[in-house]
């Protein structure tokens, strides 16, 4: 796989990751609803931050469901165990992991999100690789990145991942893509399947 220039988000910003600005430029629930969620489901958000999908992930996948929370940050991750014990969800288990070392099973999660991390990775193929081995056969992910055009928010433009690059790197892992769709002003969402 070719290689790239990425951008780590600053956890020192993690304030703007719940912001009302987010809120309203990356709807959850549009998220969400792409990634067909009931009851009883075990999901993994994988970079989950302090929680912006998280927590209404969780709600949807009651009763019966289980979420792992994974980040490489700890301190992403005490802010998410603060923002759950004020929730009262016990059924999401925060977990520290490796950008391409997932602590999860094979084929353990029947969803999982990787949503705006493309252009974090320093290896997408092994990170993909990892999203395909915990992803149950006929599981379902959703990848969400910014678009590469100028915008007033995100990540340097030269680290973004066009769209066609996150399909590549999506088919080279052995994940089945569908044709990218736009999230909110800046950015695109592809769902993708483990056949």
């Amino acid at each position: 796989m070719e290689p790239h220039k990425y951008h780590k988000f600053d956890p020192a910003n993690a304030a703007r990751l719940l912001s009302d600005d987010r809120a309203h430029m990356h709807p959850p629930a549009e998220a969400l609803a792409m990634l067909d969620l009931h009851p009883g489901q075990v999901v993994a958000d994988v970079g989950c931050g302090p929680g912006f999908l998280t927590i209404p992930l969780a709600r949807l996948v009651q009763p019966g469901g289980q979420v792992f929370a994974l980040d490489i940050r700890p301190e992403m991750l005490a802010l998410l165990r603060g923002r759950l014990a004020a929730e009262g969800l016990a059924h999401v288990h925060p977990l520290l992991s490796r950008e391409s070392q997932l602590p999860l099973d094979d084929g353990g999660c029947g969803r999982v999100l990787a949503t705006f991390l493309l252009h974090e990775l320093a290896d997408p193929g092994a990170f993909l690789r990892e999203i395909r081995r915990v992803l149950k056969p006929g599981g379902r992910g959703l990848a969400a990145d910014w678009a590469p055009r100028e915008s007033p928010v995100g990540p340097p433009l030269d680290a973004r991942v066009p769209e066609d690059r996150a399909m590549e790197w999506l088919r080279a892992a052995g994940l089945t893509p569908d044709p990218p769709v736009p999230f909110g002003p800046y950015s695109y969402a592809i769902v993708f399947h483990r056949r």
